[in-house]
């Protein structure tokens, strides 16, 4: 199977891809790394969550001796059935072993490794990305349609419904952790009690106070020309896990919305008008903050800004050069261009 999508994993999550002897869950959301991980071990171990048929075994003691893999995968479980055998941190190292034991390996023990974020040349990516009898993941930030639609997959799992407008309103004030965001939906699921119909003041009240502020106000401060605040949320966002690339996206998509909107005015469209026309519409006590950004943003501004968002997210992903610090400076920089 090698390389799955997110059609091609639910399917294996679901009991699917049984002639998988190994899966790898790599990338930069530690969140989504680990509920792979626990879903990808239920498939042996049931929600049972049975201890028997389940072992950790440290990456650095596979690499260095492959034959610890090789007896526990054909140890016999105390109860029977299948066992699951879980490699967490991985890094290239373990590929010499992994080869070996998926080239041999008679055992229908499932070995499930997690792994950062892996380069395109790794050796540990490219052994699961070319073996036939194991599968891998990238597990990168949830962000834009994927996110909404974690969203509303979650939010029907727990018998909420929503407009499309609330679940964007939700997925912007969400982080870039998969776990987070689920813990803040479920956070969500408790304080609607017996209501269905979730609505903005909902969302308001409930959703994570880090992220809304974090990620809203970071916008904002971004577009006001508030150097010394969106530098400042800027570091919260980092601490809280937030994806330099994906906070670039968030904020292109940001100045798209005033691109759309300074447009209209030029062609003689009132600036009312063409921020209501907006979707998703803009949030009731946000429309003050983007009224005043337009003041400080022409058309030429806007492409200027949106230039160096894309040239930076090209940068961060050919250059050696840590994404943090590419990024704050973009986001310094555009927010000094904001005053000019």
């Amino acid at each position: 199977m090698s390389v799955l999508n997110e059609s091609s994993l639910k399917s294996f999550f679901q009991g699917g891809a049984q002639s998988l002897k190994a899966v790898l869950f790599y990338g930069q959301d530690d969140g989504l790394i680990d509920e792979c991980r626990r879903q990808a071990v239920k498939i042996v171990t049931g929600q049972a969550q049975d201890p028997f048929c389940r072992v950790e075994l440290k990456s650095a003691d596979v690499s260095a001796d492959v034959s610890a893999l090789f007896a526990e995968a054909n140890a016999i479980s105390l109860m029977g059935g299948r066992r699951v055998i879980e490699i967490r941190d991985a890094d290239n190292k373990l590929a010499g072993a992994l080869k070996d034991y998926l080239s041999s390996c008679k055992s229908d023990a499932l070995i499930v490794v997690t792994a950062g974020a892996l380069q395109k040349e790794s050796a540990l990516r490219k052994l699961f990305e070319k073996a036939e009898n194991a599968g891998v993941f990238a597990c990168y930030a949830d962000d834009g349609d994927k996110l909404k639609r974690f969203v509303a997959q979650t939010l029907a799992e727990n018998g909420l419904q929503a407009s499309p407008d609330v679940v964007s309103s939700i997925a912007d004030n969400l982080g870039a952790d998969r776990m987070m965001s689920r813990s803040e939906l479920t956070k969500l699921a408790i304080y609607m009690g017996d209501r269905k119909q979730i609505e903005y003041d909902d969302v308001a009240a409930c959703i994570g106070d880090a992220s809304v502020l974090s990620i809203d106000n970071f916008l904002y401060a971004l577009s006001g020309g508030q150097v010394e605040e969106s530098q400042k949320v800027l570091e919260k966002l980092y601490a809280e896990g937030q994806s330099p690339i994906g906070l670039l996206r968030m904020a292109s998509s940001h100045f798209k919305r005033f691109h759309l909107v300074q447009s209209k005015i030029a062609r003689g469209e009132a600036a009312s008008a063409a921020m209501n026309a907006l979707y998703p519409k803009i949030h009731f006590k946000r429309t003050a903050d983007f009224q005043s950004g337009l003041r400080f943003w022409s058309l030429p501004k806007i492409a200027r800004a949106l230039d160096l968002l894309t040239q930076t997210e090209t940068r961060c992903k050919s250059k050696n050069i840590p994404q943090n610090l590419l990024c704050s400076r973009t986001f310094l920089l555009i927010a000094r261009l904001a005053r000019r």
